[in-house]
């Protein structure tokens, strides 16, 4: 499942929402109506029912009437109301994303120095362990902002964030964040990192919590792969 899928289920349940408010003037369209038939027919329908059933009350049928009514008005409430929810969760939900950035694509000189000294993937050459081209980024790509943002794996952990705080799209947050092995080893080389499952964590301006699951496939390539 490539990282783009998430965006296509959001799509999706955007759609559905917008529909769902359509649907509501459908609904308050219909109501109108019905409460016109029901007027109409009522005494209609109560004479057969009466005929049918000569020992009971006009007003039982009634009651019997208005009890269907109200619970059919019950029922689609209940999912306007459910639909909203939805559109409120839809526009304050943060989606976080993981990147692999090349160093050298940071134009700013002093910045790319220290990204590359506070957060670059570690590596040994030549005996010696040293930052590699390559970091970790993670980025919100949803409606609301994303606090208090945390990324755990089984064997390795974020030592440093540049921020756990994300502003939401159109500006679209993006922070460097550095990982290291556990228990807090430097990284000899980029392939311990495959295969890697990363679940980042936040919560949305509501206090709801979410997660996302992310795969490393191979660090040079900088392919991250969507789990969950």
């Amino acid at each position: 499942m490539s990282k783009i899928d998430i965006f296509k289920k959001i799509n999706y349940l955007e759609k559905k929402i917008r529909k769902g408010f359509f649907g509501y003037f459908k609904f308050i369209l219909g109501l109108i109506i019905w409460v016109t038939v029901l007027f109409i027919i009522t005494p209609l329908l109560g004479k057969i029912f009466l005929t049918i059933y000569p020992d009971v009350v006009f007003n039982d049928f009634i009651l019997l009437i208005t009890a269907a009514f109200v619970i059919a008005y019950t029922y689609e409430t209940q999912k306007m109301k459910e639909e909203v929810a939805q559109q409120t969760e839809l526009e304050t939900r943060p989606i976080m994303c993981l990147y692999v950035r090349y160093i050298n694509g940071i134009e700013d000189e002093e910045k790319r120095q220290s990204v590359k000294e506070k957060y670059s993937i570690t590596h040994q050459t030549n005996g010696k362990i040293v930052p590699s081209p390559f970091y970790f980024t993670l980025r919100n790509m949803g409606k609301g902002p994303a606090f208090n943002v945390e990324i755990e794996s089984d064997n390795f952990k974020a030592e440093k964030y540049q921020a756990r705080f994300f502003a939401p799209e159109p500006k679209g947050d993006e922070h460097a964040v550095k990982i290291v092995k556990k228990p807090s080893d430097k990284i000899r080389d980029l392939e311990e990192l495959k295969g890697e499952i990363f679940v980042i964590k936040c919560q949305s301006v509501l206090g709801k919590n979410y997660e996302y699951k992310y795969k490393a496939i191979n660090i040079t390539d900088r392919e991250i792969e969507f789990l969950k």
